[in-house]
């Protein structure tokens, strides 16, 4: 399977323009032979909406991401959105499409209330983290501060992911010798996930300023030995792809038999009663 990370710029708050853009960008990864195509977290409206938000949010059976959904019947397309669940609030969500319909949405679950960000004054907190079905591969789905929990990682390397994909908008806060300082704990954090489970790990940010926040980029493509199969720049829009193979998952099994030997009895025996000595 060929994937790509399209490092986008979202047009903040403006629907339309971003609904263009992200279909000139599905449009150039069909050409590049792409089968799946990732946008950054809230690709569609942009990130720090705030008082904007309940004009922003959409269901999932708005025109709009019905729109996407017909495009992906030649091609599978991750996006992300600020989504109105009735009667329970608003989401912070990226939906899969797959043959023109949504097939998976995952909504983010760890909002954080740090720094220059409070999602959880805006968003409600998503409640499951599910692995699903895509033809022969297994699929997980996380949401930009998502990925700083391992558990949350955990949680889909239990039903069994073959390709976590982490939709991002992770900001610019200090510049080092080698350029962004958080990018080093992305590419760590990253690598790591994708050798120690034996996976692919697919971090797809965003770029360009919002509300006074530089959104750094750095998109990348981890492979299940801890090699960084895709790198894209920073700052910059860009498409980048890799061939992703489910071979080298079992290649990489066969290396090291971490995964025959895994047991996940043993993370729901952390909630049992302490074992009698």
């Amino acid at each position: 399977m060929k994937i790509a990370l399209a490092q986008i710029h979202p047009h903040f708050g403006q629907w339309s323009a971003n609904i263009q853009k992200h279909e000139r960008y599905v449009e150039l990864a069909k050409h590049n032979g792409v089968d799946l195509v990732i946008f950054p977290e809230m690709s569609l409206s942009g990130y720090s909406l705030k008082e904007l938000t309940p004009d922003l949010a959409v269901t999932l059976q708005d025109d709009r991401l019905n729109q996407i959904a017909q495009w992906s019947n030649d091609i599978d397309i991750v996006a992300g959105f600020p989504e109105l669940i009735p009667g329970q609030g608003f989401a912070i969500s990226s939906a899969y499409f797959h043959q023109g319909f949504i097939l998976h949405v995952h909504r983010k679950v760890y909002l954080p209330i740090n720094g220059m960000f409070d999602d959880l004054k805006d968003f409600r907190r998503g409640k499951t983290i599910q692995a699903f079905h895509v033809n022969e591969w297994t699929l997980g789905m996380l949401i930009c501060r998502d990925l700083w929990h391992a558990d949350a990682v955990q949680a889909l390397v239990i039903q069994k992911a073959q390709l976590v994909i982490a939709a991002s908008a992770v900001p610019l806060r200090s510049i080092g010798e080698k350029g962004p300082n958080i990018h080093d704990f992305i590419m760590r954090s990253s690598r790591s996930y994708a050798e120690r489970h034996t996976i692919y790990f697919a971090f797809s940010n965003r770029v360009g300023f919002e509300d006074g926040i530089c959104f750094y980029g750095g998109s990348m493509i981890a492979d299940p030995f801890g090699k960084v199969v895709a790198q894209a720049g920073y700052l910059e829009e860009e498409l980048i792809t890799a061939d992703i193979s489910l071979d080298t998952i079992h290649r990489r099994i066969a290396a090291i038999s971490l995964k025959h030997e895994e047991d996940p009895s043993l993370l729901l025996s952390a909630f049992d009663e302490e074992e009698t000595l």
